[in-house]
């Protein structure tokens, strides 16, 4: 756990440029000229950021759009765009006049100069975090707070991530869509603090349904048994084709190796048993259950 947090911190990610820098790097690479182009961005699904750049004199050319997303990277920085915008778009607006030719719309009129977009995604990305909790809510009893979401997976060998999901029900319904549409997914996106979203992984295909459930309860009471509200939430359950799943979020990176891994063994966890990760940047960590287990199947 402490390895994984320490990935998010020491990544290394490219400055943000000023903007005449950006503008004439993103010219020389692409061949289009962005320096009068204006942008706006609103959040869509799981606190991503979406990005539109207004070109001048555009064309709607596919060059244009690989420009546009090249110069918002360049504007603010690896970090910030990796982690925070989802998709970036061009849409081509008359040369040398205001937006309000060729079917002005209110979301035009809202686009800024591009030089103002990384104080406006900044200002946009603090406000959000603002309303996070610390923690997301902990699983409990209370069936009005559960979303629940059904699936067909296709039969396999083996299964990455949550592939294998038929059913699973959560009490953070926005990071959980994320992590499975497989959007780009970071923690920090859904809480205010630098708990991380992981789940428990473990296979279960050898039981029959009344002995999956029942050891599913008894995994739930161990990891509810084990940590303080403080240190981790059990905050969704999931059942599959091949695995089941506990989704958590953990605030206390001391709790894993010290608490929940002992209590685990202990509660006799299958050998194929592993914490993993919901971050992108931490799709290949992590943690077996058992010591010396085999790897997690990576697709």
């Amino acid at each position: 756990m402490h390895r994984a947090l320490e990935l998010l911190r020491s990544a290394r990610f490219a400055a943000a440029l000023a903007c005449p820098e950006a503008v004439a790097r993103t010219r020389a690479r692409t061949g289009v000229d962005l320096a009068q182009a204006r942008a706006r961005a609103g959040f869509s699904r799981g606190h991503l950021l979406d990005v539109v750049v207004y070109v001048p004199g555009g064309t709607g050319a596919a060059r244009e759009s690989s420009a546009a997303e090249a110069l918002v990277q360049s504007l603010l920085g690896e970090e910030l765009f990796d982690r925070w915008v989802g998709n970036v778009s061009a849409t081509p607006t008359v040369r040398g006049g205001p937006l309000t030719v060729l079917n002005e719309n209110s979301e035009q009129q809202l686009a800024l100069p591009i030089e103002t977009l990384p104080e406006s995604v900044r200002a946009a990305v603090a406000g959000v975090k603002l309303g996070l909790p610390t923690l997301p809510p902990a699983a409990t009893g209370d069936d009005a707070d559960w979303v629940a979401f059904e699936f067909e997976p296709q039969p396999a060998a083996d299964y990455a991530a949550q592939d294998d999901l038929i059913l699973c029900s959560t009490r953070t319904p926005e990071p959980k869509k994320s992590f499975l549409l497989g959007e780009p997914f970071y923690s920090g996106r859904f809480c205010n603090s630098e708990a991380l979203f992981v789940y428990l992984k473990y296979e279960s295909s050898g039981l029959g349904p009344e002995a999956r459930l029942a050891q599913r309860g008894r995994l739930e009471d161990t990891v509810r048994g084990a940590l303080q509200p403080r240190q981790a939430t059990l905050i969704g359950l999931g059942l599959g084709l091949r695995y089941d799943y506990l989704d958590l979020a953990i605030a206390d990176p001391d709790c894993v190796r010290k608490q929940l891994m002992p209590a685990l063994r202990k509660a006799q966890v299958p050998p194929r048993a592993w914490l993993l990760f919901c971050d992108s940047e931490l799709d290949r960590e992590h943690i077996p259950v058992h010591e010396g287990g085999p790897k997690p199947f990576w697709g």
